[in-house]
């Protein structure tokens, strides 16, 4: 497994480790100083996260905020408390919205943005480093499972794909790579089947709660991939 697949596997999610990671681990020095300082981090965060709060708290504020309105002209103190209510109203409002809206509405454009982002990782003379095993135990994920890679795989790995964690297959294509994406249906962002901007164009279908999205060049046969997505893949109940 070579350094880009590693960093992008342990990134993605630390504590899953497949065979290929852990033997690449265990080979490597450097992997093995890299892996302990993402371990090391996500323990720093979870530190971080898990702050106690004092059982009194509640009382604590309510004590303060009391003492302070007796401190000032009732007149004052309701056009403040009215004014920081309205403050904080709007700062949630905008938290939540930058936290949880999408900044792609639909599959088609966030996948075309994925692909140009990271068109300069894969060539289509890469060679295949992925077994049809490996692919399914990831696939797994998903609940579902290839009969086989219906092409020259060169790349299957995990990635973030507008928040969620999805399954990313690169295949040689005709002249470029063809990239699939294995996702969780999404309700933040809305279903396309068909998309396409000046180079690129792609095809998404929804299969058991999931998404399948096929992304490749105006060249590329889309609609005959996606039929060996079809035929390839079995489901679990």
């Amino acid at each position: 497994m070579d350094d880009l697949q590693f960093r992008r596997s342990i990134l993605a999610d630390p504590k899953s480790r497949d065979e290929a990671i852990n033997a690449s681990i265990k080979n490597d020095p450097a992997k093995q100083k890299f892996v302990q300082e993402i371990d090391n981090l996500d323990n720093k965060i979870a530190q971080a996260m898990n702050i106690p709060v004092p059982d009194d708290l509640v009382n604590k504020l309510i004590l303060r905020q009391t003492l302070a309105s007796h401190q000032q002209q009732k007149r004052k103190t309701r056009v403040r408390l009215a004014m920081a209510a309205s403050v904080a109203f709007v700062m949630g409002l905008t938290v939540n919205f930058y936290m949880f809206s999408s900044t792609y509405k639909n599959l088609g454009d966030y996948a075309i943005a994925h692909v140009n982002h990271e068109a300069m990782h894969f060539s289509n003379n890469d060679q295949p480093n992925v077994t049809l095993a490996s692919l399914n135990e990831k696939m797994a994920t998903f609940k579902g499972s290839f009969d086989s890679t219906f092409g020259t795989l060169i790349f299957a790995d995990y990635c973030r794909f507008d928040g969620s964690k999805s399954l990313h297959l690169v295949f040689q294509g005709k002249s470029s790579p063809v990239n699939i994406f294995i996702l969780p249906e999404d309700e933040d962002i809305k279903f396309i089947a068909n998309f396409a901007n000046d180079k690129l164009q792609g095809k998404s279908l929804n299969f058991n709660q999931s998404n399948i999205i096929v992304v490749g060049d105006k060249q590329e046969p889309i609609q005959q991939w996606q039929e060996r997505v079809n035929k390839n893949i079995t489901w679990s109940i």
